[in-house]
C-alpha cells in the first residue's frame, strides 16, 4: 500500500492536528457569523444582557442556544436566520 502525508504551511499534519484545526476554523466562524449578527441588530446593552452558547454532538450537529430576556432572544434568532 502507498503512504499518504499531508503539509500545510509547511507543517506537517496528522489526523489529530487536522481535526483540531477543523474545530478552530469552524468554532472561529460560528463566533464570527454569530458576534455581526449580534452586532447588527443589538445596542451594547441588549448584547450584555445574551449568552450564545455553541453546542452538540459532533462538529457537523451544531446548534447555538441563545439566552437572555425573550424579546432579545428573538431579535437575535430573527437576525441569525437571515
Amino acid at each position: 500500500m502507498f503512504e499518504i502525508k499531508m503539509t500545510v504551511n509547511g507543517k506537517p499534519v496528522s489526523e489529530a492536528s487536522f481535526r483540531d484545526e477543523l474545530e478552530k476554523m469552524v468554532f472561529n466562524g460560528v463566533v464570527e457569523s454569530a458576534t455581526n449578527a449580534v452586532k447588527c441588530t443589538l445596542n451594547s446593552d441588549e448584547s450584555s444582557q445574551i449568552t450564545i452558547n455553541v453546542v452538540g454532538t459532533d462538529i457537523e450537529k451544531l446548534s447555538l442556544d441563545i439566552q437572555g430576556p425573550e424579546e432579545i432572544v428573538a431579535k437575535v434568532k430573527q437576525a441569525l436566520s437571515d
